[in-house]
C-alpha cells in the first residue's frame, strides 16, 4: 500500500514527515526529487532546453532566473514545464521502492493515482500564514498570495482519507500512530486483486459488506462499484495455471514475467501475435505449461493483467496477491 502526505503551504507536512522518519518510515519528497531530476537528468534537461531555451542551463546547472521568467510569463508555460517534470518524478517514484511520498500538489499533479491512501495535514489559515512569514521572511500579503495559488485546504481534505491537525496544540504523534494502525488494519484487505466475470480489467478490494464487496477499478477512472456473489468474483491469489507437473500459482508466473521484463510493461505485442509467437514467448516464462489445457486466450488474459498491474505500480505480486482470510469471495476457484 502506498501512502501520500499532502497539505497546503504552512500546514506542517515536513514536520509530520520527520516524525514518520523517527518511526523508520522513509518518505519520498516530490519537490526535492523534481529539483534533483532537473539538475541530473540529461533527458529532462534536453526537453527543458527545447521548451524554455538553451540559456535555461549553463554548464549543466539550471539558471533559476531564466526558468522563473518563463514560468511567470503565462499559465500555459507552467503547464508545459509541469508536463515535462511531473512524469519524470512519477517514474522516479515508481522505481524508488518508497511506499510513502510527500507532495504539496498531489491532486493538481495527478500523483494521487500513484498511491492508495492520502493523509492531509491541516492547520488554521492564520497559523499557516504566520509559519510562511516566519520561515520565508515574507510579508503577510505575499504569504496570502502563496496560499491562494494552491487548492483550498477544505478541497484537499475532502479528497483525502485521513487528517492530521497540526495547529501547534494537537498531539501529532498520537494522530500519526492512530493512522498507521488504521492503515495496517486495512493492508491485508487492500492487497486482494480481483477479476470479475464479464467485466474487463482488474479490480482492487476496498471494503466488505454482508451482501457485497466494494471494488475499485485498476484503471485511470479508479471507479468504485459493488460486486455481488452472482458476479463470479475471483481473487487472483486463487488462480493457478496448468503445467505438465504441479499447477503454478498465478502470482509466481506474474513474478517471472516481471523479472523477464525488468519490472516494465511487456514490450512484446502479444495482442497481435500469432499463436506460435505467443506460445514461444510464454514458454520463456513458464517452460512446462500444459500446451493442451492452456489456451491462447488464457495467455493473452494473463499478459493483459500483468500490464494492468505494472501500470498501477503493483509489482510485488507475492505480497499484493497473498490470500486474504475472510474476504467474502465465494466459490472463487
Amino acid at each position: 500500500m502506498k501512502i501520500a502526505i499532502t497539505g497546503g503551504i504552512g500546514s506542517g507536512k515536513s514536520y509530520v514527515c520527520r516524525q514518520l522518519a523517527e518511526r523508520g518510515i522513509r518518505v519520498y519528497d516530490c519537490d526535492a526529487a523534481a529539483k534533483r531530476l532537473m539538475r541530473t537528468s540529461p533527458e529532462l534537461q534536453k526537453q527543458l532546453k527545447l521548451l524554455v531555451g538553451e540559456d535555461v542551463y549553463e554548464n549543466g546547472q539550471l539558471v533559476k532566473p531564466v526558468m522563473a521568467r518563463f514560468l511567470l510569463a503565462s499559465e500555459e508555460n507552467q503547464k508545459a514545464v509541469n508536463g515535462i517534470v511531473h512524469p519524470a518524478v512519477a517514474d522516479d517514484f515508481r522505481a524508488s521502492g518508497y511506499k510513502w511520498m510527500e507532495c504539496a500538489i498531489l491532486f493538481e499533479s495527478g500523483f494521487d493515482h500513484l498511491v492508495d491512501r492520502v493523509i492531509c495535514v491541516t492547520a488554521p489559515e492564520e497559523v499557516r500564514i504566520q509559519r510562511v512569514m516566519d520561515r520565508d521572511g515574507l510579508s503577510r500579503e505575499r504569504a496570502l498570495e502563496w496560499l491562494a495559488k494552491q487548492l483550498p485546504q477544505e478541497v484537499v481534505l475532502g479528497r483525502s482519507n485521513y487528517r492530521i491537525i497540526n495547529d501547534g496544540q494537537a498531539d501529532i504523534s498520537q494522530q500519526i500512530d492512530t493512522i498507521i494502525q488504521q492503515i495496517n488494519n486495512q493492508k491485508k484487505m487492500q492487497q486482494t486483486i480481483l477479476s470479475i466475470a464479464g467485466k474487463p480489467g482488474l479490480y482492487k478490494l476496498v471494503s466488505r459488506g454482508k451482501m457485497n464487496l466494494i471494488v475499485e477499478a485498476l484503471d485511470e477512472t479508479h471507479k468504485r462499484m459493488p460486486a455481488f456473489a452472482t458476479d463470479r468474483v475471483t481473487s487472483l491469489a486463487d488462480i493457478a495455471m496448468y503445467t505438465d507437473a504441479e499447477d503454478v500459482p498465478l502470482m509466481n508466473i506474474l513474478a517471472s514475467i516481471r523479472d523477464k521484463e525488468e519490472g516494465k510493461e511487456i514490450a512484446f505485442d502479444f495482442k497481435k501475435a500469432s499463436s506460435k509467437e505467443l506460445r514461444e514467448y510464454f514458454a520463456q516464462v513458464l517452460p512446462d505449461f500444459d500446451r493442451d489445457r492452456v489456451h491462447d486466450s488464457d495467455i493473452k488474459k494473463l499478459l493483459t493483467w500483468y500490464n494492468i498491474l505494472v501500470k498501477n505500480g503493483i509489482t510485488d505480486f507475492e505480497e499484493s496477491m497473498s490470500p486474504t482470510e475472510g474476504d467474502n469471495v465465494d466459490d472463487r476457484k
